[in-house]
């Protein structure tokens, strides 16, 4: 990583995950809700199937 990406890392690390939450979505838009994103979180495990 760059040194901004070091800084923008370390920065996250110190926030709850709710705040980072807030952050991405602040930037990106609801869009990173979408059913992609759905897909995603089913993939890594994170959410099942039935969810």
């Amino acid at each position: 990583m760059g040194e901004k990406q070091t800084k923008g890392w370390e920065l996250l690390c110190t926030l709850s995950g709710e705040q980072v939450a807030r952050l991405f979505t602040d930037y990106h838009g609801m869009q990173l809700l979408d059913d992609g994103f759905e897909k995603h979180l089913k993939f890594e495990g994170y959410m099942g199937d039935n969810e």
